[in-house]
Order: C-alpha cells, then structure tokens, then sequence
C-alpha cells in the first residue's frame, strides 16, 4: 500500500496519525548529520575564492595517498562530512532525510550514529582492496580524492532493506517501487559502474563497501555485537537488554527499549501496511513498549 492510499493522507485529514513521530522526532542525530553537512559545504564556500585551493577538502577529503601512504587516518572519518559541490550534498541529503530517522528510531541514536560511520569506513576501505586488486578501478591513482556521506547512506539503506523489504519507496524519488526492487536496482548500478570502471566508479565502489557492511551488520551477531558494544563506550548505566534480533528501539520518551517478539511483529506489519492497519490491541501494545523505559 502506497503512502496516498492511507487514511491519513487523505485529503481533511489532519496529517500524520497519532502515534506517528514527525521528521526528525527520536532522530536527533539524523537532524545534526544534515546541519553539519550543509554547515561544512557553507564554509567551505565562505574560505574558497577564485583560483584558491579548497582548504576543508584538501584537510580532511579521502584518498589512498594520505590515507594510506601517509597513514593520515583520520581522513577514513573526515571525508564523509565533504561534499563536492550542493548537488551532491542535496543527494545524500535527501537520502538521509527520508531513510535515517527510521534506521535511528530502530536502533539507539548511539548505535546508529556508530553504524553510519563504520559504513563510511567500509566504503573507504573497499574502495581501498579494489584499487590495488588487478582489473578493477583502471585509471585511478593514488591521489584522486573521494568525498561524501554516500558510503554512510548506502549502509543506513541496507539497513532499510533488511528491516523493510516490502516497503514501497521511489526510486530517484520519483518512481514507485518496494524497497526490494530499489536494493536491487541500486546494487546492480553500483555493481555495473564498477565491473566497467563507469565514470564513478571509485564512488560505486565507497557506496557497495558501505552497502555490504550495513547488510553484514545485521546478518552476522557477533560484528552486530560490535557495533552496540562500541556505541556504549563510556556509558556508564546499566546494559541494555537485547532481544532475538539484538536490536534496540529509540521511542518517543527518547529511552531505549528492547524488542520484543511482539513489539517485532508489530513493526513487521507496519512495514509491510502500514500504521492504519494496527488494531486498537496493536497500538496499544506499541505505545506501551514506546514509554517503557
């Protein structure tokens, strides 16, 4: 069922149905993600004059030259805060827009921002293997920056498949489709761009690395483990119960909550026919499991 089939989006109806958290609700980080992108490119802009060298891009953008070579490791972080240009920051934006908060409310915000940054770092570091593997990335040297959250976007829609395969979203975000077919879409693009060293091809390659690390995060519990496990350096409260998926849910009192199986088949449903499907029972049950703390 498409989002203009549902009750609340009919037209004299009030907007989102009760429950339903708005944009950025329970999605702190997915909102300071986005400031601090568009925040970056602004000054970036500000500090750049004509015929200057970019100073932010050439500090913090990736490339196996400085990154490698001159082990200046931080650039796996750094790079994915740079943007080329707003074209490609309203891209990646527009990707976090629509698919971080889900992947935030599902995990905590700490996990999440974790999980999002590991993927960066996957997409460099896959970048990386198939730059020295023979046949592939011809033509790039060492010195060719990348930069850009798309690594990081690539592993949060991973993510989304893996939750809600049959969700129906657009491609491009124009044409329909469920969340199946864009994954398929998108890795086959990706995959093709790679195979025929396509213009972007080291692009293809960051977003495929971020892509098979969101989908191994969550296939494989002992690297899922991982990504809790260090989201909770320095907390100092008690540890969080995990369930049969050892995933956690941030509601709207902004606490934690464990899933149940329950509260997992609730979610299910709502992915798959959305909220207005509930029964009063459901709602219940989830808004319950919403204010626990």
């Amino acid at each position: 069922m498409g989002y203009n089939d549902r009750d609340y989006m009919q037209p004299g109806h009030g907007g989102r149905p009760p429950g339903m958290p708005g944009a950025f609700e329970g999605a702190p980080v997915t909102k300071w993600l986005l400031i601090i992108n568009a925040g970056i490119l602004f000054l970036q802009v500000l500090m750049t004059g004509p015929g200057e060298q970019i100073f932010l891009q050439n500090l913090g953008q990736f490339s196996i030259q400085k990154a490698i070579y001159e082990f200046q490791i931080w650039r796996f972080l750094t790079f994915q805060f740079l943007h080329a240009d707003s074209g490609h920051l309203i891209a990646n934006g527009i990707g976090l827009f629509f698919f971080g908060p889900h992947i935030e409310r599902w995990m905590t915000s700490r996990a999440y921002l974790t999980f999002y940054l590991l993927s960066g770092i996957a997409g460099a570091l896959f970048y990386v293997l198939l730059f020295f593997m023979p046949g592939f990335l011809d033509g790039y040297f060492p010195g060719l920056p990348m930069v850009g959250a798309s690594a990081g976007l690539f592993g949060i829609l991973a993510a989304f498949y893996f939750i809600a395969p049959e969700a129906r979203v657009l491609l491009f975000f124009v044409i329909p489709m469920r969340m199946r077919t864009l994954a398929l879409v998108y890795f086959t693009i990706e995959a093709l761009g790679v195979i025929f060293n396509w213009h972007n091809a080291g692009g293809s390659a960051g977003h495929l690395g971020g892509a098979f690390f969101g989908l191994a995060v969550l296939k494989i519990p002992s690297l899922k483990d991982f990504v809790i496990r260090l989201s909770q350096i320095g907390d100092k409260g008690p540890k969080k119960r995990k369930s049969r998926n050892a995933t956690i849910v941030r509601g709207e009192t902004h606490s934690p909550i464990a899933l149940t199986k329950e509260v997992d088949r609730i979610l299910d449903k709502i992915s798959e026919q959305g909220i207005q499907s509930l029964t009063a029972k459901e709602k219940e049950i989830l808004n319950k499991a919403r204010k626990n703390k």
